[in-house]
């Protein structure tokens, strides 16, 4: 799993061999020390800067190319070892990172448009109406009857559907994890990155704007002890806001009932910070 755990910046000036100047900043990561993620940016930036001298073109790291700077917030243990951590993302909600508990995220793109949280309130507390979300559970049941072995459980997000395998786990580099994913239609964005962070990944927490917030003032890692000040009073708003929302429900669990061990732990945390048994619009 790639969460380090230490995050330090350089930043260094460079000119072109035609004149043009750029000022380069870098973060690197370590899960040995500050100083070494330290050493590393700086090493970093004086390498960037001896390519923009020679005339090399600089390409950006893309979203599922490099460990996430996220916060870790807790840490997630079964049986005396690590099975996942919960972290911080870039827009402040809360993310579980499990090892090997697989996630199954499943976007429904109409949600996003027509799906209002008045129309899943309605639904979630016993109104008429299909769910537009309804045949895509039909699929994942389909799909779970021809894989008998695997027990799923499944829930309902604002946006769509998320599955959890209870049962089994499995490596989110392997080949094997990434076509279960895929199978079932699972965002692409979302496989890339659980194959380049070597996890599966769950939100806890609410979207902020979904509840009227807005996103944090700055990211982590801080720059200073102000910068961070300012990202805890936003941090105790944004708990504040949403504190009458979900992120999902459970709607089915299929196949069988029993669950792993290093499993166990994971559902346990998900579903309470989720607040799957609460009647609550989601966001």
């Amino acid at each position: 799993m790639k969460i380090p755990k230490y995050w330090a910046k350089s930043a260094q000036a460079a000119r072109q061999p035609g004149g043009q100047s750029y000022w380069l900043a870098v973060w690197q990561w370590s899960d040995v020390s500050l100083a070494d993620a330290q050493q590393k940016a700086v090493d970093k930036a004086q390498e960037l800067a001896r390519r923009v001298q020679a005339g090399e073109a600089l390409n950006r790291y893309a979203y599922d190319q490099r460990p996430l700077r996220e916060e870790m917030t807790r840490g997630i243990t079964a049986g005396g070892h690590e099975v996942g951590v919960v972290t911080r993302n870039k827009y402040g909600a809360q993310v579980l990172n499990a090892t090997q508990a697989m996630f199954i995220d499943i976007d429904i793109k109409a949600l996003e448009s027509s799906g209002s949280l008045a129309g899943q309130m309605g639904r979630l507390l016993g109104g008429r109406g299909a769910d537009p979300a309804d045949p895509y559970v039909a699929r994942v049941a389909a799909w779970a009857s021809q894989h008998p072995d695997l027990g799923l459980r499944v829930y309902r997000t604002f946006g769509g559907l998320r599955c959890l395998v209870t049962n089994q786990v499995f490596d989110p580099t392997q080949a094997q994890s990434m076509d279960i994913l895929r199978s079932l239609g699972s965002d692409p964005l979302y496989v890339r990155l659980c194959q380049a962070q070597a996890c599966f990944r769950a939100r806890l927490t609410p979207k902020p704007w979904r509840c009227g917030i807005d996103t944090p003032p700055n990211q982590y890692p801080w720059e200073n002890a102000a910068a961070e000040a300012r990202y805890r009073q936003w941090e105790q708003q944004y708990s504040q806001r949403t504190a009458t929302y979900a992120v999902c429900k459970l709607m089915k669990a299929l196949g069988p009932a029993e669950t792993h061990p290093d499993i166990i732990p994971v559902v346990a945390l998900h579903d309470e910070i989720t607040r799957v048994a609460e009647q609550r619009q989601l966001a």
